[in-house]
């Protein structure tokens, strides 16, 4: 691995898009090679992991990780966005007790079905959401089944605001989320803070700002960022096979691995690869050898 190969925590402040934080790094580094592994909107801030060299091609092994949000939220008040900085399409008086808020939360638990908002960067025909939006086109977007692990109710802040936190799948949408609750409570609401707590083994008490990242410009390495990982280093022989895509028998490891477990394998300090045993094969997920 090179020192430019690796993983950044970058906490995104809010009023920055997703794509400043990547184009920044990109400066700082002097490489083209960077980018962030999931969206967080302007709005919202929190944990952003980035990419850089080699480690971008763990984005899709990113795409479907889980992640925790804590988020505020002001029910009766709507805006075209869902945040605060919209324009206020709607409101009412209704209050929301803590009591009737807890009982509805708990049908938003499990599996469920969300139509992401038309402020988001999903693709239609092409192009962003947002961009449709904006340009008052008229657009449909698919619902789509994601997982909702836990829903917390933090405190009530006054004002109709409460403040929530959220265990997730990747991919939910945690405005429509809400409003989503404010409509089974016969109410609308907008979400003005989004903070990302944690976004797969990516947590926000040990990301850092881009000041910070600027004074040092330390990347995590790819094997010490998947801590949890095992790791093997194997011999000239079967490294040739790996690295070559010969099809190699799990029992080659010599170690106790499980069906489905993932393995970091190495060959004289350099990482080959992820692989994932599949059927008592090693099976590669991500190859990563300095000689590809």
């Amino acid at each position: 691995m090179t020192s430019l190969d690796g993983f950044i925590n970058i906490i995104k402040p809010t009023g920055m898009t997703s794509f400043e934080v990547v184009s920044r790094v990109k400066k700082l580094l002097n490489t083209k090679k960077v980018g962030h592994l999931g969206t967080l909107d302007p709005a919202a801030s929190g944990v952003l992991p980035i990419a850089v060299g080699r480690a971008t091609k763990f984005f899709n092994y990113f795409l479907n990780k889980d992640k925790e949000y804590v988020a505020l939220v002001q029910f009766g008040i709507e805006t075209d966005s869902l945040d605060s900085f919209g324009k206020i399409l709607s409101q009412n008086d209704k209050i929301i007790s803590f009591q009737e808020l807890e009982e509805v939360i708990q049908n938003f638990i499990g599996e469920i079905y969300q139509v992401p908002p038309k402020y988001s960067a999903i693709k239609i025909n092409g192009k962003r959401a947002y961009d449709l939006a904006r340009e008052n086109k008229d657009f449909d977007i698919k619902p789509r089944k994601i997982s909702i692990f836990s829903i917390k109710t933090i405190k009530n802040c006054g004002n109709n605001m409460y403040l929530f936190k959220v265990h997730c799948s990747a991919g939910t949408y945690i405005r429509t989320l809400f409003y989503d609750i404010a409509q089974k409570l016969k109410t609308v609401s907008n979400t003005p803070v989004i903070i990302r707590t944690k976004s797969g083994c990516f947590y926000e008490n040990n990301a850092i700002t881009l000041d910070e990242f600027e004074k040092n410009r330390m990347l995590q390495s790819i094997d010490t960022t998947l801590y949890n990982i095992k790791k093997v280093s194997v011999d000239e022989k079967t490294a040739k096979k790996l690295i070559n895509g010969v099809k190699t028998s799990a029992n080659t490891l010599k170690i106790d691995i499980k069906e489905g477990e993932e393995i970091f394998i190495y060959y004289e300090n350099s990482i080959i690869g992820l692989f994932k045993i599949f059927e008592n094969q090693l099976m590669p997920l991500i190859y990563l050898y300095k000689g590809e």
